[in-house]
């Protein structure tokens, strides 16, 4: 099957063995049972590192292999896969780019696995705040970059998110020319956007600035497994061990061979069939969006039509703004008729196609969205953005491994966050560890979760803040 080295070698190798004497515990489905009753043929391809099959952690061989195609399909300098998802590569990619103690940029709808780097790195957040539109993240400004540049000189790296779950960019070659002027590392949290190298429409790739670090999900919008990522390096500054290193430290040293092929699978179907079958997602895409607006009483979010934003046309936001429903209310109206959608806030639901879609039942979905009751519509039926990053008193890190108690929201005002709090997805935290917790911090998650919005960080409804001596 083309070139895809990782597949080819457990191929082989499966052809090859004759007696498993090693791991994994399950012997490549030898024994009859619910596992391989459940998985199958691919039970044989669930390897451990033996014969011609190589390490993830310091490749030379088809993973090696796999990794330049990718490399040379991107047109980067190197590409490193994880089988830990992008949270591997982010974290990885902090650790990479800056020394203990040093503050970096991030905006503040970073996702949650930004924070971990930030904790184990041992570094200092300087937050940038996301401009928003009808309720919904545009991403951070050039002009806030810059003020947060020049506020804070010594800052080592810049984070940025690219796009926005919504699938939301702006201008991302100036953001990463200005955090580069400034003598900053800088690293892109590409994980919704592996497939917009791959067809005109779609908002520019990270690939193609001068950032240091991309990172990539193929799980999310290509055909890998869950769990599948890649980080590119577009350039010479690191030695090509730097981030592999890094990315040893978070990743297992037993992973998925399955998950691993996926990755070499993507990179060929990508190559062979990814302009083909993009068209087809994005026509797919555009007949979904024209039969809701034309058919249905529901709206469609859309990017601001002045400024430099774009939106992925494989990400639909269906407002439920004045129907009466919450976006979490209609979500689980939608599962009840077996239609799962991406992610639900409390002014609408987001629609996620990908380039495996071919043929949607969309008169299904019409049909659900229009059998929905009427209500009146709610005085306040839209939630605000979240209030401004509080103060941050102490390092995450130090907030982290620092003892905790737990209290409840009464009590918790004016205490020091110990664990970040946050719905996802999206995933982004509403505070982070280290900063003190406000009182409109506190009234914005009882509103958020009067709207049917759930989160995470909270313990049995209690806070955890940092013990008092």
């Amino acid at each position: 099957m083309g070139n895809t080295p990782i597949v080819q070698t457990l191929i082989e190798l499966s052809r090859q063995e004759k007696i498993s004497l090693h791991m994994p515990g399950h012997k490549q489905g030898q024994r009859p049972g619910f596992l391989a009753g459940w998985l199958g043929e691919a039970l044989q391809y669930d390897q451990t590192e033996i014969g011609s099959l190589d390490s993830l952690h310091s490749p030379a061989g088809p993973i090696r292999q796999a990794e330049s195609l990718v490399a040379e399909l991107y047109g980067t300098k190197a590409t490193y896969f994880t089988t830990n998802g992008s949270t591997a590569g982010l974290i990885a990619s902090l650790l990479a780019s800056a020394s203990p103690g040093a503050e970096v940029i991030v905006p503040r709808n970073a996702h949650k696995a930004v924070l971990a780097g930030i904790i184990l790195a041992d570094l200092l957040p300087r937050f940038v705040t996301p401009a928003y539109h009808g309720g919904y993240e545009l991403g951070i400004t050039a002009a806030s970059l810059q003020a947060a540049l020049e506020q804070y000189p010594q800052a080592q790296a810049v984070v940025l998110l690219s796009p926005t779950y919504e699938g939301v960019t702006g201008d991302l070659a100036q953001l990463v020319s200005l955090a580069k002027a400034a003598h900053c590392n800088v690293i892109v949290d590409e994980a919704h956007g592996a497939h917009f190298l791959f067809h005109p429409c779609m908002p520019l790739s990270a690939v193609c600035t001068q950032a240091d670090w991309v990172v990539q999900s193929a799980h999310k919008t290509l055909t890998a497994l869950t769990g599948a990522a890649w980080v590119h390096r577009l350039n010479d500054n690191f030695a090509d061990d730097w981030l592999r290193s890094r990315l040893n430290l978070v990743q297992t040293t037993s992973p998925s061979w399955l998950i691993l092929g996926s990755l070499d699978i993507a990179q060929y179907e990508l190559r062979r069939n990814g302009r083909t079958w993009l068209e087809r997602a994005v026509e797919q895409a555009s007949q979904l969006r024209q039969a809701i607006l034309q058919h249905t009483p529901f709206s469609i979010w859309t990017v601001p039509s002045t400024g430099s934003y774009k939106q992925d046309p494989l990400k639909i936001v269906v407002q439920t703004t004045g129907s009466g429903y919450t976006g979490y209310e209609l979500a689980r109206y939608l599962e009840d008729h077996g239609i799962f959608v991406e992610m639900a806030k409390a002014q609408g639901i987001l629609l996620m196609l990908t380039l495996a879609d071919t043929k949607l039942p969309t008169e299904l979905l019409v049909r659900c969205l229009n059998s929905l009751p009427r209500r009146h519509p709610q005085t306040r039926d839209s939630l605000p953005p979240p209030p401004p990053a509080p103060p941050l008193v102490l390092s995450p890190r130090s907030a982290y491994l620092a003892p905790t108690s737990c209290v409840d929201a009464a009590a918790a005002a004016g205490r020091i966050a110990a664990r970040a709090v946050y719905a996802y997805p999206p995933g982004s935290p509403l505070i982070y560890p280290g900063e003190l917790i406000e009182r409109e911090l506190l009234v914005y998650v009882d509103e958020f979760r009067a709207r049917g919005g759930y989160l995470t960080g909270l313990q049995e409804d209690t806070w955890v803040v940092v013990a008092e001596n």
